[in-house]
């Protein structure tokens, strides 16, 4: 093919150009991995004006596709660390991205497991906060992302927990998942997303999307959702952070199951020398003196309670240990 036959990446990224520029470079979507494209350009725009970007910030997108999206963020931050798995659309990344000499592109899956962010990408995106030269301000690390919707839940989770000082992400994400992020106690899409959501972050939905400005079109709707970081919320008032993830894990991974049923399998778990029905008498107390009805499930309880019983949980726990 000559060079002038061969398709622009710098306009925009529109369905059509997309679907000429795959058939030429031979790029075939995986559905799997939610290769879903966000086309429409007053979206891209507004994504962009909602993370208020400065040359202060310093940006991880996550799945950047293409990099329709990496370009604009590039003309407004700092620096941008653009992450993308899939080879062929990190080649046409690096092509989108050649002339922005404040854009490092990462080829590599974001997650290294299911509970733990790349150590590679975090090392990178820390050694250039540390290593950078002032700018007159205060550094701010940012996320925006169109989130491939398969790992958005363990994504987001595991950011909020991260040891990057993030200040703000900006997150498309399908409709089900921002709801179980918002849910309410006593709801059904209440569980750990809404609960570690609460627990280190401001949410609120910034827009909600119709599946056509995406390509192709999902069967979903989708929603941008802002979240503003704040890791010292809560943070003093729990005793054992481990503690407090293992007493949510147990209650809300075995939904059917009694408060203090699941509670005894969590003690079980952690070597207590009790069996049930002993565990079953010293647990019943502990959830009375919280002011929690031991027949309860999970879902009826609050980031306070949640807090207030995972230390006596966890003060629990360590005195029978202590005791053998």
């Amino acid at each position: 093919m000559i060079m002038e036959d061969m398709i622009a990446l710098d306009g925009h990224h529109t369905k059509s150009m997309l679907k000429r520029l795959f058939l030429e470079r031979g790029v075939r979507l995986k559905k799997h991995w939610g290769q879903n494209f966000l086309i429409d350009q007053n979206i891209l725009q507004f994504i962009v004006r909602s993370a208020e970007l400065s040359c202060n910030d310093i940006v991880l997108e996550i799945g950047s596709g293409t990099g329709s999206l990496t370009r604009l963020i590039a003309e407004e931050a700092g620096h941008v660390f653009a992450v993308e798995m899939d080879r062929k659309l990190f080649e046409i990344l690096g092509e989108t991205v050649q002339g922005c000499n404040n854009v490092t592109t990462i080829n590599k899956d974001i997650l290294k497991s299911k509970h733990h962010i790349h150590p590679e990408i975090i090392e990178t995106v820390s050694n250039y906060v540390h290593t950078s030269p002032p700018t007159g301000g205060a550094v701010c690390i940012k996320v925006i992302s169109n989130l491939p919707y398969y790992i958005s839940t363990p994504i987001i989770i595991d950011l909020l927990q991260e040891v990057l000082p993030i200040k703000l992400m900006i997150l498309t994400l399908q409709w089900d998942i921002t709801n179980r992020m918002m849910a309410h106690p006593g709801t059904k899409d209440y569980g750990i997303l809404s609960i570690m959501t609460r627990l280190f972050a401001d949410a609120k939905v910034l827009k909600k999307l119709p599946p056509s400005v995406f390509w192709p079109v999902p069967l979903v709707d989708s929603a941008i959702v802002k979240m503003t970081v704040n890791r010292n919320k809560y943070p003093d008032r729990i005793h054992n952070y481990q503690g407090f993830l293992d007493v949510v894990r147990a209650i809300y991974t075995s939904r059917r199951k009694t408060l203090l049923n699941n509670l005894i399998s969590l003690c079980l778990k952690d070597g207590i020398e009790k069996d049930a029905h002993g565990l079953r008498e010293d647990l019943q107390p502990i959830l009375k003196k919280v002011g929690i009805d031991p027949e309860s499930r999970g879902e009826e309880l609050d980031l306070e309670k949640l807090i207030e019983l995972s230390n006596e949980i966890s003060d629990y726990v360590c005195s029978q240990r202590n005791s053998v």
